[in-house]
């Protein structure tokens, strides 16, 4: 046929309405792409002014396919029909089948009867009767499912079904609306509802209501959740949700989103008039109060190099969290933070400020909790000179307040030189120097210990202090290499010398920034083992250790460290209760296990020297594949730094089961026990099957934490996903 014919051009039209109306597209273009026809026969009476192809007949154009028995058109009524095992292919990879179509030529009009759809995701679609009128498809005694088949038995009910006595798509609106509709499970009629809307695939955004979720407590009694989706504009929308309980009063939960230019931001919060004393929670309260939180984060690209962001976190009473488990509910502080952070180069520059709210019912007073507005730093690494030496610049100041305790103002300027050498025997050299001068002003610190606390009793100093502090490092490694077959080893015995003057931590400047202090592998042969500047590692040591390493040329891997440190001269006193109590300290180590992709396991420990006991023990392992694996964390505290108590002692073992039993079934099962106290923490499991079209997880879960306003309980959650239409749960 020649390109731009009446038939191909009509042919091409009935291509577009049946993948508009049918696929559910947006709007209606005509391609201006030729149609080809291919038939056994194909004839055209003048008198009648009809157009027939039969045998056979495949028309093609760009991505759609059409084919059936056979293909008219009628000049007289403008319409164009196919019948006789009817079938086409979209674009998107939808098929539609049916017995006979016919369409008007200008688009406005159409019928297809006993209309049957493949959609892309394997979804099936039926109708008796599908018709257009203008930009309204309606399908009448309409059917839908995600299943597929039984291969046993194809004409069994499938697993769940939607019917509808009609089903109706504005294509100008991109609404589908079902009249009259029926869920089936298993060819049982379920769920009705008179009427039900949804977006048509489309799309991507409409308000409206979300699927709502059922469950259960003790304290809570029976439990409704009923979101509601706004969608205010593109770059903006809202999540709405109440929630209704029988045994407390109903609580409003709130969602905003927005992107900027360059960034985003969301605001959570949730609202109620609740009297916690009611429910044991937290501290008690009197009368009806309001209580609730608020949760926001957002960032921003100010420029290439320049970001900046804040996280916000405050609650009227962590009990309110606590009950209702709302994020954050077993954290130990809200912190919230805003910062700005620049990359030049080789230099780094950021802006911060930091305020907390204790989660803790005793012990911590909001208002001896620091406010850091702001802390400023600055961190700049040369370029290397000609011997590969390099510079380096840290300047950091701090302002540290609170309402009730230790106020802290610090200045400080850091300048380091770094010096690396490769032997050409292959040991690796590198020696430092560094110059710290810092100074501050203080408030109210209490000079009894190293470790002041935020509301001294004692005596107290205010005023000005500083230090400076100069150190010098030197390290050495030289790693032996043998290859073997497929197997290499690699032997690296490690030392380092460090030297300073001792006493350079004056009882005057309160410690607020190093009082997570851990003597481990990772750190012993650091310059300074501490987390930041309050505490400078003072005075003379040595450190030695050996590295014992095996690589797979199929890329498995197994490692061993040890390693130990000697102080020279007097003893620091936040050395105490963290490995260095004496001048020689403990033995750190560490032994890493990968000889396959299916086995990780990492051990660390810290003996001591002299008696061999354990003060520390980490293990974490992962092993197996996705059809049985095992997760298992164990960790043992002897001793804590004095931060904390000098005498704390913790041990407690976590461990999780999953096994993929077949492409349905799935199982998992895991527990938390604390062994100090002989207390079984948390255990559960659960048991899902999935397939094509629905999803069913049961989990059951018995948490027996006691602490900060939690009380034990048992849940059960039944989950139930149902492909394309959300999920709903039942939780008891």
């Amino acid at each position: 046929m020649p390109k731009g014919g009446l038939r191909g051009w009509l042919v091409a039209m009935l291509l577009l309405w049946v993948h508009g109306a049918l696929a559910q597209q947006p709007q209606l273009t005509t391609s201006k792409q030729p149609a080809l026809i291919t038939a056994d026969q194909m004839t055209y009476d003048r008198d009648l002014g009809v157009v027939v192809a039969s045998g056979h007949v495949e028309v093609s154009q760009e991505a759609r396919v059409l084919v059936a028995d056979t293909l008219t058109y009628n000049e007289r009524t403008k319409t164009v029909s196919a019948s006789g095992n009817v079938a086409l292919l979209d674009p998107s990879g939808n098929v539609v089948f049916a017995d006979h179509m016919e369409v008007t030529d200008d688009l406005k009009n159409g019928v297809i009867r006993d209309i049957k759809m493949l959609l892309v995701d394997k979804s099936r679609m039926a109708a008796v009767k599908g018709s257009r009128k203008g930009q309204i498809d309606v399908l009448d005694k309409g059917v839908y499912s995600p299943c597929r088949p039984c291969a046993e038995d194809p004409m069994a009910a499938p697993i769940w079904q939607l019917k509808a006595n009609r089903i109706v798509h504005d294509n100008d609106a991109h609404e589908i609306t079902y009249h009259d509709a029926w869920m089936e499970i298993f060819g049982l009629p379920v769920i009705y509802t008179p009427y039900f809307e949804t977006p048509d695939p489309t799309v991507k955004r409409r308000s409206g209501l979300l699927a709502p979720t059922f469950g259960g407590s003790g304290n809570l009694g029976f439990q409704y959740k009923q979101p509601y989706f706004w969608a205010i504009a593109p770059d903006k929308d809202a999540t709405i949700t109440p929630i209704i309980n029988t045994n407390a009063p109903p609580v409003l939960v709130g969602e905003y989103r927005q992107r900027v230019v360059d960034g985003e931001f969301k605001v959570n919060g949730a609202a109620t008039a609740l009297d916690l004393a009611d429910y044991g929670q937290g501290v008690p309260t009197s009368g009806t109060n309001f209580e609730g939180y608020l949760f926001s984060n957002g960032r921003v690209d100010l420029t290439q190099a320049w970001r900046a962001g804040y996280d916000l976190n405050l609650t009227t009473d962590p009990a309110f969290i606590r009950l209702f488990r709302f994020p954050h509910a077993y954290d130990r502080f809200l912190d919230s933070e805003a910062y700005a952070e620049g990359f030049d180069g080789r230099s780094y520059a950021s802006i911060q400020g930091w305020g907390f709210q204790t989660m803790q019912e005793t012990g911590v007073d909001n208002a001896q909790l620091p406010i850091v507005t702001p802390t400023v730093d600055y961190n700049l690494v040369g370029e290397p000179g000609r011997l590969g030496g390099y510079w380096t610049v840290d300047a950091n100041t701090m302002l540290l307040s609170r309402i009730d305790g230790t106020d802290s103002r610090r200045l400080l300027t850091k300048v380091g030189w770094t010096l690396p050498y490769v032997a050409p025997a292959g040991d690796v050299y590198k020696f430092r120097a560094s110059l710290l001068a810092e100074g501050y002003s203080v408030d109210d610190v209490g000079t009894d210990n190293i470790f002041p606390t935020p509301a001294p009793t004692g005596d107290t100093f205010s005023g000005f202090t500083g230090r400076v502090f100069p150190q010098l490092s030197f390290d050495w490694r030289y790693p032996f290499v043998r290859h073997s077959g497929p197997i290499s080893q690699v032997v690296e015995p490690i030392f380092s010398a460090v030297v300073g003057p001792n006493d350079t931590n004056p009882t005057t400047i309160p410690n607020e920034d190093s009082q997570d202090y851990q003597f481990d592998e990772t750190n012993i042969f650091d310059p300074s083992r501490l987390t930041g500047y309050d505490l400078v590692d003072s005075g003379q040591r040595v450190s030695y250790g050996f590295k014992w390493s095996v690589y797979g040329d199929t890329g498995g891997s197994t490692s061993l460290f040890l390693g130990q440190s000697y102080q020279f001269g007097s003893l620091n006193d936040y050395d105490l209760g963290v490995g260095l109590d004496n001048n020689l300290s403990d033995i750190v180590g560490a032994v890493q296990v990968s000889p396959y992709d299916v086995v990780d396991l990492l051990y660390r420990f810290r003996l001591d020297a002299e008696t061999g006991d354990f003060h520390r023990q980490e293990i974490g392992l992962r092993a197996g594949v996705p059809r049985f694996n095992v997760d298992l964390s164990y960790v043992f505290l002897n001793q804590l730094p004095l931060t904390v108590s000098p005498t704390s002692q913790a041990q407690e073992i976590y461990g999780q089961v999953r096994s993929v039993i077949n492409e349905n079934w799935s199982f998992f099962a895991q527990g938390r026990r604390d062994l100090e106290n002989d207390l079984t923490l948390e255990y559960g499991a659960g048991l899902t099957y999935t397939n094509d079209c629905i999803s069913l997880e049961l989990q059951g879960l018995r948490t027996n934490y006691t602490t900060s306003g939690i009380t034990p309980d048992t849940s059960i959650v039944l989950t139930i996903a149902f492909k394309n239409l959300g999920a709903y749960g039942l939780s008891l």
